[in-house]
């Protein structure tokens, strides 16, 4: 037998499709949760209910299962951070032992990937359906699921919906921003600013992957201003913007960059416009000098 042929198919795809995998998840689920839930439980299964995951990043990073916040230890959350920035990546044992302890020994044996594992555990406990805690070993809201595969190595996979964790859905508006028409790119970006309420991933250790993940963000964050003016005075709306922008900076006094950003640019368009002053890195709609409206 093909040694990759005992395992399960979604344990042998690098990155499972949401669209394939949607029926695979739930009954994933049911199975891991049957498996570690008492002999009653096997024979008499949970009711089919929908429970809410939401995750937090701007901000402290939190999670939240129907509305209540879940009370994770700190190396639970950290670890849970790093399944989120994957999107959906296969992050191995070894690695998020290195990655998320605060002092990881040099060599990973097997005791510190079983305190991953019990780690993992206790995640799979705090964000399970709160009216079944202890149905199982498994988690599933009907979009998102935690994966354990073993291949070569033993590692986790988080799959979500983007819509569910606010750091996704921000990088999805600001990327999706640079496809679109003009009117259409302002809408996007105005939601995409608006989901950013305070520095991201506050409250985790400083970890190379959270300086990472942060940096990117900021990138994002930047290059969203800077588009949101340069589209808006294309459209004739640079005035709205800036009130936009002010607004945005207000809520958020202490960051030294965003002021010097925003002060730039609103220097920027104080200028007289012309059609060279559309940003370089975005390209301009054919619409944008014909007068034709944004749909």
């Amino acid at each position: 037998m093909n040694s990759m042929g005992k395992y399960p198919a979604a344990a042998r795809r690098v990155v499972p499709s949401r669209t394939q995998l949607q029926g695979e998840l739930n009954a994933l689920a049911t199975t891991a949760s049957l498996a570690g839930a008492p002999a009653d439980a096997q024979n008499h299964p949970r009711p089919h209910r929908t429970v809410e995951l939401r995750l937090f990043g701007f901000g402290r990073f939190r999670a939240a299962i129907d509305g209540e916040m879940a009370d994770l230890p700190p190396t639970a959350s950290t670890i849970l951070a790093r399944l989120v920035l994957a999107r959906g990546g296969l992050v191995e044992t070894d690695d998020l032992y290195r990655e998320c302890w605060l002092a990881p020994d040099r060599i990973v044996r097997r005791d510190q990937r079983l305190a991953v594992q019990k780690q993992i555990g206790l995640i799979r406990r705090h964000l399970s359906d709160p009216l079944f805690p202890d149905a199982g070993r498994a988690w599933s809201d009907g979009q998102s699921i935690l994966l354990t595969e073993r291949t070569a190595t033993t590692g986790y996979r988080l799959i979500l919906d983007g819509d569910n964790v606010d750091l996704h859905r921000f990088e999805d508006l600001v990327l999706r921003a640079g496809t679109v028409r003009d009117g259409v790119a302002v809408d996007l970006l105005v939601q995409a600013l608006g989901l950013w309420r305070e520095r991201p991933l506050l409250g985790l250790p400083d970890k190379e992957f959270v300086r990472i993940a942060v940096r990117r963000l900021l990138s994002l964050r930047d290059r969203a201003c800077r588009e949101l003016v340069a589209v808006s005075r294309v459209l004739g709306r640079h005035r709205e913007a800036m009130i936009a922008l002010d607004r945005f900076q207000s809520a958020q006094p202490d960051d030294v960059g965003l002021r010097e950003l925003i002060e730039g640019l609103r220097r920027q368009s104080e200028r007289p416009y012309t059609p060279s002053g559309v940003a370089a890195d975005r390209p301009v709609s054919p619409y944008a000098f014909s007068g034709a409206p944004p749909v």
